[in-house]
């Protein structure tokens, strides 16, 4: 596909690789959760990755999340929502959900194998403050 790229580098330096408006879409499958509370800032759902997001993303651009991990799935999901971000295809339960087109990555099929549930949101970027009103 000559429309899609993969890259290798902490998301801190996105803005350095991509211009507003350049990505259609960002895939988040299995990030560490970095489980304590402290930790949260580092966690790749968290406000100030989610405002880089939302400046690389097209105005129809969208974010895809998966993880095994129920309680990050969960804080992301509440800080996903603050953002001001709209979620659609939520899923508690993926692998016994009616959802097609899924793509499984190698700690997915990992996790599915030792029994976990994979939850799974899509989340579109934020209307810009003109379309609110």
């Amino acid at each position: 596909m000559p429309n899609l790229r993969f890259v290798s580098f902490d998301a801190a330096e996105l803005r350095e690789v991509f211009a507003p408006g350049e990505v259609d879409r960002i895939y988040l499958n299995f990030s560490d959760p970095w489980p304590p509370n402290r930790q949260r800032k580092r966690r790749l759902t968290w406000r100030a990755y989610l405002e880089v997001y939302d400046e690389i993303l097209r105005q129809q651009g969208d974010l895809c999340f998966k993880t095994d991990n129920q309680r990050f799935f969960e804080w992301s999901l509440q800080e996903i929502c603050q953002f001001g971000w709209l979620i659609q295809n939520i899923s508690l339960d993926l692998h016994n959900s009616d959802f097609e087109g899924n793509v499984m990555t190698e700690y997915e099929e990992k996790f599915s194998a030792e029994g976990y549930r994979i939850y799974r949101l899509e989340a579109r970027r934020r209307l810009p403050e003109f379309l609110k009103k």
